[in-house]
């Protein structure tokens, strides 16, 4: 372009012009460069974002590595515990035997009775276990029954359902030897040798896994309710745990949601005391002061059948019977020495009756009346004694209609201004933990003499025995209200009835249901005497 172009050009072109093209220009640059900024600085974000991702995914692979070989670790792990678990694998029956009591039935052939009893008790859980997914293993069922043998032995035996101690005694042993995993556990006297046992196992049993099934009877004794009812919201334990009811359970096990099952063809659905009294003629009759009087018919001591004296013949004496006792606290004369001291007098006219008893250096006394004094020198006995024996009047029990033992009323001894009182509690801390012996005191015999656990050897007051008197009298009677002990010296139903009003009266929830008696139930019906074999009815 020649010069006069651009000076025509120059001169076209305002200042004004030059200057905003020149603005636009570098605002584009502007625009242009923060553009290329901001992209630069999210390659930057996106790079920095994919390394830590690289890293993430790195430690990701590592992790899932780790991962997996502790999972595989785990499994095997696991693998061993189930087959630890389910080895060995057991149920368990726990019986209180003093308040689950076995059939009757059972109970009086006591070696075939003792293999049945096993039997039913195995078939009776297996029969249970059929509907649980246990039912497709077979499982060895162990049994723990827990009895103070010889005081349940007497229960029985005063019950008139077995014969003698020796028969329970005998269940036991063939129980325990009929089946290698079955055991009846002679837990000695005490009151609560039983039940401590049955928590004791309980916990054991309950804390190993391999025991899939609890069954346990002891619905018949408040004072379990406590242990289970700890497990309640225990799901694992409401799996395995079963309630075993024998006789009717108490209120307080039913709410608990445990399963329940009967074992009626193994154990009794009742109490001791609903059986009617004395209905096996046959067998001696219970709990007369400890010694049977012996009657023995004339016809055998003039020579007659000179065979061993029944319990069988034991009944109501005619005038024509001679009663020969044994004296309390001596031997009991055979009944051949008996019938030779009798036998010169049996050609005699019938005379009234003559008690003989062993004498103190060995020999027979015969104790006649008065008028028959002379009768000494014509035997040349030496130990006549001519004097009128004393008598006792004999001990009584009452009952009402529905058979329920009534208690004779007792004075309540003063608690005010009364010293016996004061020495009474500080004889009894003296020898605590023990305590007075209520056979010694009260009925004024133990028959466990020197090897009895209570104590017999403190000096007691009347008033003081007035005292402990009514104290045991607080107490219920674990025979119940069937109790037939002459001696007894407990309860049978409340002291205050029938205006007790206490709800938390102990003789309201007891084994035998609620032991208070209203106005006509204290109504005697019938009473029996001590010796007599049969009763009165009043």
């Amino acid at each position: 372009m020649s010069n006069n172009s651009l000076s025509q050009f120059a001169s076209a072109a305002s200042l004004k012009e030059l200057n905003a093209r020149f603005a636009q220009l570098a605002k584009q640059d502007e625009e242009r460069s923060e553009l290329t900024s901001g992209v630069l600085k999210r390659l930057y974000s996106y790079e920095m974002e994919i390394h830590r991702l690289e890293l993430d995914l790195e430690d990701q692979t590592k992790s899932r590595m780790t991962y997996q070989q502790d999972a595989r670790k785990l499994e095997g792990e696991k693998r061993e515990i189930e087959q630890l678990i389910n080895k060995d694998p057991y149920v368990v029956v726990l019986v209180d035997g003093d308040g689950s009591k076995f059939l009757d039935s059972l109970l009086q052939d006591p070696v075939s009775g003792a293999d049945k009893a096993a039997q039913r008790l195995i078939q009776g859980i297996k029969d249970y276990l059929k509907d649980t997914p246990l039912g497709a293993v077979e499982l060895p069922i162990l049994v723990r029954v827990f009895a103070n043998l010889n005081d349940l032995a007497r229960s029985l035996r005063l019950s008139n359902i077995i014969e003698s101690a020796d028969d329970m005694r005998t269940f036991a042993e063939q129980f325990t030897n009929s089946r290698a995993e079955f055991d009846f556990i002679n837990v000695g006297r005490g009151k609560e040798n039983a039940d401590s046992k049955m928590r004791k196992m309980f916990k054991h049993f309950l804390k190993n896994f391999q025991c899939k099934k609890i069954f346990f009877a002891g619905c018949h004794d408040n004072g379990y309710l406590h242990e289970l009812r700890e497990h309640v919201g225990d799901p694992d334990a409401k799996e395995r745990i079963v309630l075993l009811e024998t006789t009717p359970a108490e209120p307080g096990f039913v709410v608990l949601g445990f399963p329940m099952i009967r074992l009626d063809t193994v154990f009794r659905s009742e109490p001791l005391g609903n059986e009617k009294k004395y209905t096996y003629p046959n067998r001696p009759l219970p709990s007369q002061s400890g010694h049977s009087s012996l009657l023995l018919e004339k016809s055998t001591v003039d020579g007659g059948s000179r065979g061993p004296l029944e319990p069988s013949r034991i009944h109501q004496p005619p005038a024509s019977l001679v009663t020969i006792a044994p004296s309390e606290g001596t031997a009991s004369p055979s009944p051949t020495l008996l019938a030779a001291s009798l036998a010169a007098s049996s050609a005699q006219p019938p005379t009234p009756t003559a008690s003989v008893s062993t004498s103190g250096n060995g020999g027979i006394s015969i104790k006649y009346p008065s008028s028959y004094a002379a009768a000494g020198s014509a035997s040349g006995h030496q130990n006549i004694n001519v004097q009128a024996a004393k008598t006792k009047n004999p001990k009584t029990i009452e009952y009402n209609k529905y058979n329920h033992r009534l208690d004779p009323p007792i004075k309540v001894p003063s608690f005010n201004n009364n010293p016996s009182q004061a020495t009474y509690k500080a004889k009894a801390d003296r020898i605590k933990p023990n305590a007075f012996c209520n056979h010694y005191y009260l009925a004024g015999k133990c028959k466990w003499g020197d090897e009895c656990e209570r104590d017999h050897s403190t000096k007691l007051t009347p008033g003081e025995i007035a005292i402990h008197r009514y104290k045991a009298r607080t107490s219920v009677c674990p025979a119940g209200p069937s109790c037939d002990d002459y001696s007894c010296c407990l309860s049978h139903h409340c002291l205050h009835d029938p205006q007790c009003t206490r709800s938390d009266c102990k003789f309201k929830n007891t084994r035998y249901g609620d032991l208070h008696l209203s106005k006509e139930d204290l109504v005697p019906a019938t009473r029996w005497t001590e010796g007599i074999s049969f009763p009165t009815t009043l």
